[in-house]
């Protein structure tokens, strides 16, 4: 009983320092992309937010992509200094301010989705059809598991 319990922590910690190697070179992967941009690397989600929700509020883009108001409206205003983002009035509500994608802001969208499309497609280029279905099956299921701990954490 006791060389399988120390067999389980010694797999345990190699899949959190294997996990914690991965998003290391992930972020410095998404550094050295998105910087050529002038961009910060969670930059590129509120960019794809934008576009998939219109012309939400910062509170509403908040909530759909699950952080706080206050990270947002950071990025949000080095966005809108960077020039990919505008703040409009709402016609119908004149208290209610908006945001929307600039011209450049929709370019450079289209082209961090290319860049996206690439990371993954690099990260799991030697797997098989049936391995992507699996490391997405464990994807999902350790986001999951996560999702209750944060949830148990913030109660």
């Amino acid at each position: 009983m006791e060389a399988k319990n120390k067999t389980t922590e010694q797999s345990t910690g190699e899949i959190g320092r294997t996990f914690s190697r991965l998003l290391h070179t992930y972020n410095i992967c998404m550094q050295l992309t998105f910087g050529k941009y002038g961009l910060y690397p969670g930059q590129p989600q509120i960019l794809f937010a934008l576009k998939a929700l219109g012309r939400p509020t910062q509170n509403e883009l908040a909530g759909f992509l699950g952080i706080g108001k206050a990270s947002v409206g950071i990025s949000v205003r080095r966005l809108e200094s960077g020039g990919f983002v505008r703040r409009i009035r709402d016609k119908k509500d004149t208290r209610c301010v908006r945001l929307q994608l600039t011209d450049k802001g929709i370019s450079y969208t289209r082209w961090c989705e290319i860049d996206y499309d690439m990371f993954f497609s690099t990260m799991v280029e030697t797997f098989s059809p049936e391995d992507r279905e699996e490391a997405l099956s464990m994807l999902r299921s350790m986001e999951a598991s996560l999702g209750g701990l944060r949830r148990r954490l913030e109660s």
